[in-house]
């Protein structure tokens, strides 16, 4: 194993050598139709699937042809059938710029698993296409080998699982969603909270907010995330160990911020309880100091208990060395 993953640490270094998204291309994006838009008009279905785009964005792109089936240039009045595929071109696409220093921490015949750096994009979304983690995983691995089984965000750095067939991919996803997946992040906070531990289980709305993020509601879903305290630094941040009992969207950052100690680094959540319309940090910003550090579930193949553990990032490491962890 120890060979096989220096062997695949060398393929992603290759790989990353040259950003993909770095020349420009024609970028060709599926657009899949919901059953539930069936017999609607595309136009009124782009503006209620994409909200944060502007009407005078799609008209433009509806007058330059852009969105397309069969090399076909649709109109707006358009009626689509529920499971319908079209194309949404992008011409001369070039992606921002991303960390792609993808790190293999092990592999075997069932389960892979990485360290994704930030900031660092897992699917194809916004203005990344191929400047995501899951091309360098096709790149390296060939397209269809890996199954993604969770996520992180763009700007989260950490251990993230990958299957090597559909039936070691639907058993870790079943474990995630259930719950049973032991998940420990690494988060530096503004602030020093006055417990050693403490925790959080402030309910998350679905409806989005600024940049795509998510707040608190009263009736949204239910979360929970205890924190433990590691280490005050002299600058007045602090580590902190995150453990979250439920999986919902920016959980850590969103309870983080709500009892007042938000992420260093975090574009959304801010101090004062302030968010901003901004999601995706860039390569020249400060970090997001969140950080997936390790992973304990039960092996789809052995049937054994196994951990994962990441690195400590720069950020963490405390005057002894150790993170306090």
């Amino acid at each position: 194993m120890r060979d096989l993953i220096l062997k695949r640490n060398q393929q992603f270094a290759i790989a990353s050598r040259f950003l993909p998204g770095a020349e420009a291309y024609d970028n060709e994006r599926p657009l899949n139709i919901p059953g539930r838009y069936d017999g609607m008009m595309l136009w009124d279905v782009v503006l209620d699937l994409f909200p944060h785009i502007s009407e005078r964005q799609w008209d433009e792109w509806f007058s330059d042809g852009h969105l397309t089936q069969d090399n076909i240039p649709l109109s707006r009045s358009r009626k689509v059938r529920g499971g319908e595929s079209f194309v949404h071109l992008f011409p001369a696409t070039i992606e921002p710029p991303v960390n792609a220093k993808i790190k293999c921490v092990w592999e075997d015949d069932s389960v892979v698993g990485l360290i994704k750096p930030a900031p660092l994009p897992v699917h194809p979304c916004g203005r990344f296409n191929r400047n995501t983690l899951s091309y360098f995983v096709n790149q390296v691995f060939g397209r269809d080998v890996l199954r993604l089984v969770h996520r992180l965000d763009a700007n989260t750095s950490g251990l993230m699982l990958l299957a090597k067939s559909p039936e070691v991919a639907t058993d870790l996803r079943g474990q995630f969603e259930s719950g049973s997946v032991e998940k420990q992040y690494l988060a530096r906070v503004i602030g020093s909270p006055s417990q050693a531990k403490f925790s959080c289980d402030a309910k998350i709305g679905k409806r989005r907010i600024d940049a795509g993020g998510r707040g608190i509601e009263e009736k949204g879903q239910a979360a929970e995330t205890f924190f433990e305290v590691l280490h005050v630094f002299s600058d007045e941040t602090s580590l902190v160990r995150a453990t979250p009992k439920t999986g919902r969207t920016n959980q850590i950052r969103i309870h983080l911020w709500e009892v007042g100690f938000p992420i260093l680094g975090d574009p959304t959540y801010l101090t004062s309880k302030r968010t901003c319309a901004k999601q995706t940090v860039s390569v020249n910003d400060p970090l997001m100091c969140l950080h997936a550090q390790s992973l304990s579930f039960v092996h789809p193949g052995s049937q054994c208990e196994m951990k994962l553990e990441a690195e400590l990032p720069d950020w963490a490491v405390t005057a002894s060395g150790t993170g306090g962890v």
